[in-house]
């Protein structure tokens, strides 16, 4: 009976599908307030990624319909003559080749400048900010702090 490997590849696709638009919507590209255009590219992508689980099952549900009334015994004689051109199989190729533009067009949406940074980058900068800090800390105490921690208890 034909279709269920349709179905099954739906099924196995679910977590994937999933996995992609979580990636799809944590990116920076996907952001509150995006131009008109940069949002349909980013809804585009998601929604051809979540249709495709769906565009499985509704494949593989019509090929087993279509396939429940053919007599077997027909076909095996050769009276039915099976045919080579599945129709499905092109709609399935039609669907990824959609997902596979939408993602395209998605990457070309440009990335926001990154936020500013609050402090340097390297560890050389870090470490230097870090010393400056606490010699303002101690310069405030007097160094007291300091004195009282090597006294001990």
């Amino acid at each position: 009976m034909g279709g269920h490997g349709y179905i099954a590849m739906g099924l196995l696709s679910l977590v994937p599908a999933s996995i992609a638009i979580a990636y799809l919507a944590q990116d920076r590209r996907f952001r509150k307030g995006m131009a008109q255009s940069d949002a349909m590219r980013c809804w585009m992508c998601v929604g051809s990624t979540l249709s495709f689980p769906l565009t499985c099952g509704f494949i593989g549900q019509h090929k087993r319909l279509n396939t429940l009334f053919a007599d077997e015994i027909a076909l095996a004689k050769g009276e039915l003559s099976p045919s080579h051109l599945d129709r499905y199989f092109l709609i399935l190729q039609l669907h990824l080749c959609w997902m596979a533009i939408s993602f395209l067009l998605w990457q070309r949406v440009p990335a926001p400048p990154p936020p500013p940074s609050d402090g340097p980058k390297t560890r050389h900068g870090r470490r230097e900010a870090s010393m400056e800090r606490l010699q303002q800390l101690r310069a405030r105490t007097g160094g007291e702090a300091r004195k009282a921690s090597s006294r001990g208890p």
